[in-house]
Formats: C-alpha cells, sequence, structure tokens
C-alpha cells in the first residue's frame, strides 16, 4: 500500500504535543502564563494603589476636610457677623425705646408748673358752673335766690364750684428713690417729688379732674387717695339740705338742692430721671495690688 499525498505515517520529524519552555521544572504553558500574567497584573494593580492612588487618595480626603472646616468656619462667622448685627440693632432699639421712656417722665420744666397745671385742670371743670347755677336758682324760692351768698358761707351751693383747697410740698419723702418702692432697678436711677394735695367738688368734676391729671405730662402716681363726703367731719346724713317752712309743715324743695361736696386728698409723686449732676458717682477701681 502507497501512501498519498504529503503525509507520511511514523514520520519522526512530526511532533504530536508542542514543546514549551521549562522552568524550575514547571512547563510554561498558555495557561501557566495566562495566571502569571494575571497574577502580576494584580500584583502590579495593588504596588500601584498602595503607592500612587491610596496616597494621593488620602491627601484628597485630608484637602476636603480642610475645605469643609473652612466653610464650615465662613458660614460660622457669617453667623457670628448676623448675631452681631442683629445684637447692634436690638441695643439700638433698646436706646431708643429707653429714650422715649425717660420722655414720659417728669423734668425740671414740668415739676415747675405742676401746680400750675393741676389748678388749670380743676379749674376747667368750673367752665359752666355759672349758668347751671342760674338754671338751677329759678327752681328755688325767691328767699333762696336772695341768700346766695349767705347760703354759700355756709356751705351750702346750689351748683358747685371744684377747688383746689391745699398742694404742699413734702421736701422730706422728695428725692433720689433708694427705697424699692417701685422696684429694686429703679433704684438711684429716679427721683421723685412728693406732695400733699386736697381739691374739692362735685362727684363729677372729681372722676374728671383724675382723668385730667392722668393725662399732664410727668409721670405721676397717686397714693393714698382718700375721698369723703363734705369736708370730712359730717356724716353723709347730715349734710345741709334746704327745706322750706308753710305753716306747720316742713317741706323739702325736691328741685332746690345743694350739690353734695367731695373732699378728695392724696400723695402725689411726680417720677422723673436723674441728672447727669444727680447720678452716682461710679466707685473707684480697687489699686492693682504690688
Amino acid at each position: 500500500m502507497t501512501a498519498g499525498g504529503d503525509f507520511i505515517p511514523n514520520d519522526p520529524n512530526l511532533d504530536t504535543e508542542p514543546s514549551y519552555p521549562v522552568i524550575f521544572g514547571i512547563a510554561l504553558t498558555p495557561v501557566i502564563i495566562g495566571t502569571l500574567l494575571a497574577v502580576g497584573g494584580l500584583a502590579l494593580a495593588a504596588y500601584l494603589f498602595l503607592n500612587f492612588v491610596q496616597p494621593a487618595l488620602e491627601q484628597y480626603n485630608v484637602l476636603k476636610q480642610k475645605v469643609q472646616d473652612q466653610e464650615a468656619q465662613v458660614q460660622q462667622a457669617a453667623a457670628i457677623a448676623k448675631q452681631d448685627a442683629e445684637a447692634r440693632a436690638n441695643l439700638e432699639a433698646a436706646k431708643k425705646q429707653g429714650a422715649d421712656v425717660l420722655t414720659l417722665f417728669s423734668n425740671e420744666a414740668t415739676l415747675n408748673t405742676l401746680l400750675l397745671d393741676l389748678n388749670r385742670q380743676i379749674e376747667t371743670r368750673n367752665a359752666g358752673v355759672a349758668r347751671l347755677e342760674r338754671d338751677r336758682l329759678a327752681a328755688c324760692p325767691a328767699w333762696v335766690r336772695n341768700n346766695v351768698d349767705e347760703l354759700r358761707r355756709s356751705g351750702v351751693e346750689v351748683a358747685r364750684k371744684a377747688s383746689l383747697r391745699e398742694f404742699t410740698p413734702n421736701a422730706k419723702a422728695s428725692g433720689v428713690i433708694t427705697d424699692s418702692a417701685y422696684g429694686s432697678l429703679v433704684n438711684n436711677k429716679l427721683k421723685r417729688q412728693v406732695a400733699n394735695v386736697v381739691f374739692e367738688g362735685n362727684v363729677n368734676q372729681t372722676q374728671a379732674i383724675f382723668r385730667n391729671i392722668e393725662r399732664l405730662q410727668p409721670f405721676l402716681v397717686f397714693k393714698d387717695v382718700k375721698i369723703v363726703v363734705g369736708d370730712g367731719t359730717q356724716a353723709p346724713t347730715t349734710v345741709n339740705r334746704l327745706f322750706e317752712v308753710r305753716g306747720n309743715t316742713v317741706q323739702f324743695l325736691p328741685n332746690c338742692q345743694p350739690e353734695p361736696k367731695l373732699t378728695t386728698t392724696f400723695t402725689l409723686e411726680a417720677l422723673s430721671p436723674l441728672t447727669a449732676a444727680e447720678k452716682p458717682k461710679a466707685a473707684p477701681a480697687p489699686a492693682p495690688s504690688p
């Protein structure tokens, strides 16, 4: 049998298995070489990560933290600046409010005219008294109209006039407030001018006078207010009344009666801030120890 073509059986030059380099008794087959390359690649990657990537990443994190810290400091500084601006605005508002409050208190000018202002408020209540007296006397008997002055001297007035009976300054009780009468915070910051006041009038006049006094510019405080009928020496049932004797009958005159008099007494305190000269001087700082 003859062989055809180029195939020659049992040709000694034909190697059935490829030959590979052998190192340390291990043939470097493609699988082995691929495995070695993969392991080498991993080792190279680990080396590059540990020596280049990780230090760069750590430096990045450090720089990032510094940036965050600086941003936080900037935000904190902005918050502090905002708080400082708000505090300054509140301080200015408090100063303005304090100045506005001080304008409510008395000053030397208002204290000097307090008596005149008080008397004016009382006198204004007498504006229509004369006309009211004429109208009421028209309903009275002739003997009443003919003896008006004598009746008035005895305390009988058909239309009563309000009057200021007393305004007596109390120098002993006046001066810088140190007794915490208005709270300890007021001590050595305000002073008071004290006066004892007595005025007379009917019920409507008394109410109106108190309302008008409250509207005065000085900051005024009423203390120990006492209101009595008459001058305080008579009982309400014995206040003067007008009667007429007709024959054996004593008749009450319902349309011709004097207005009851109310006598009002109180202590008036006018509060005012201390002047610069009146404010207590600050205690000197202690000398430094040697």
